[in-house]
């Protein structure tokens, strides 16, 4: 099992550091998201991702998720070449959908409905996925018109063209983007997203049937697949974390908030499910600290 660590909004200042601290502490990928804020202003997702790269040598960085909303694919697939190059092979890249339609509205951008943003996702991860392997594309669709051919290319690669990541949730994005992309991560929160807010009454009805049938259908499109999580985290002892934990009542993302023993454990039955790679991001800050020496040993380190 794979561990990846998003980075926090206490160190929204110091991508590099942070991600070094994290390589020195043993997990295996670090993340960085794409907003404008979320309650808060962001760092561009790009310009974090290349502190991380050129602050660490071995931890594995993605972008989680690069918001299809914001940019062109073309764009996104330049910067992803870029990054393979700045980190030494070692970027994976990661679009998504979109789903703050706060932050696209206050920013002049349109907030398509649901279907028309999965739609508008299916034909950028065809783009980039052309783009990303072969520098050039040739694709027409309802969105997007893209002839990059004869003697442009976005890009040269020396290593290998970096992984093609998807996140979906619903069963119409499961079924037409796992068979676009090297590596599929499930949003387990995804129904409490998709009126383009965060809404903690439906997170609290999200059940593991619910998450089990998600990873069935993956691996039911494209069984070899790798399949990855995506999990909010709230770790500790306190009442800030009891009191997130007892917002969500008895539904499954509530195992995933606790003590560390607790969450350490609901994170080991996720393998047996077939998920090799956790994605937490801190729902409670410095969450990761607390979980880092129950999930790794020193001999990991």
């Amino acid at each position: 099992m794979e561990y990846f660590v998003n980075l926090p909004n206490n160190r929204f200042q110091d991508p590099g550091n942070w991600a070094k601290e994290m390589q020195e502490s043993g997990w295996h990928g670090v993340c960085a998201s794409d907003h404008f804020w979320v309650n808060h202003a962001y760092p561009h997702v790009f310009v974090a991702a290349t502190e991380m790269a050129c602050a660490t040598d071995r931890i594995k960085l993605t972008t989680s998720f690069c918001n299809n909303l914001f940019r062109s694919p073309v764009e996104f697939s330049q910067a992803a070449i870029s990054l393979q190059q700045s980190s030494g092979g070692r970027f994976e890249a990661g679009l998504g959908a979109g789903w703050l339609e706060e932050e696209l509205a206050a920013s002049g951008m349109s907030y398509p409905p649901p279907g028309e943003r999965v739609s508008r996702y299916v034909e950028a991860l065809i783009i980039a996925g052309q783009l990303i392997r072969n520098n050039q594309c040739h694709f027409k669709g309802d969105f997007y018109n893209i002839d990059i051919a004869n003697k442009n290319q976005i890009g040269l690669l020396d290593y290998t063209a970096p992984p093609l990541l998807g996140s979906a949730g619903g069963p119409r994005a499961i079924k037409e983007i796992t068979p676009l992309v090297d590596r599929i991560e499930i949003n387990s929160s995804a129904r409490a997203t998709r009126g383009g807010k965060i809404d903690l009454g439906i997170m609290a009805t999200i059940s593991e049937d619910e998450v089990k049938a998600q990873i069935e259908l993956v691996k039911t499109v494209r069984e070899d697949i790798p399949i990855s999580i995506f999990l909010l985290v709230a770790v500790g002892e306190n009442r800030g974390v009891r009191e997130m934990k007892s917002n969500l009542g008895k539904g499954y993302l509530a195992n995933f908030m606790g003590s560390p023993d607790e969450v350490k454990e609901a994170l080991g039955r996720l393998e047996s499910l077939g998920i090799d790679r956790v994605q937490l991001t801190e729902f409670y800050p410095d969450s990761h600290k607390s979980l880092t020496p129950d999930l790794f040993s020193q001999e990991t380190r």
